[in-house]
């Protein structure tokens, strides 16, 4: 009778240890998601026309890379268009 409830002990602990919740391959784990930072902000001060303190503006690397470009595009065009007013 001991041996049989041993036995029955036994297969009882060994099924209890056989199921985890462990993978058992570690490639098949969950892979964590990728956290996407959102693009830094850079401040500029600009001079405001009509007021004695600048403004602060914020905009991502980016949009300060397309605001500088069509900045420069505006300055080359006005210089261009300076020395061909009233020539005929």
């Amino acid at each position: 009778m001991k041996a049989l409830m041993f036995a029955a002990l036994f297969i009882s602990f060994s099924a209890a240890f056989a199921q985890t919740n462990e993978p058992s391959n570690k490639t098949s784990a969950a892979v964590a998601p990728i956290k996407v930072k959102p693009p830094k902000t850079i401040c500029r001060s600009e001079d405001t026309t009509g007021s004695m303190f600048p403004t602060r503006t914020c905009h991502s690397r980016e949009e300060w890379t397309a605001i500088d470009a069509a900045n420069a595009a505006n300055a080359e065009r006005l210089r261009n268009s300076r020395g061909t007013a009233g020539r005929n």
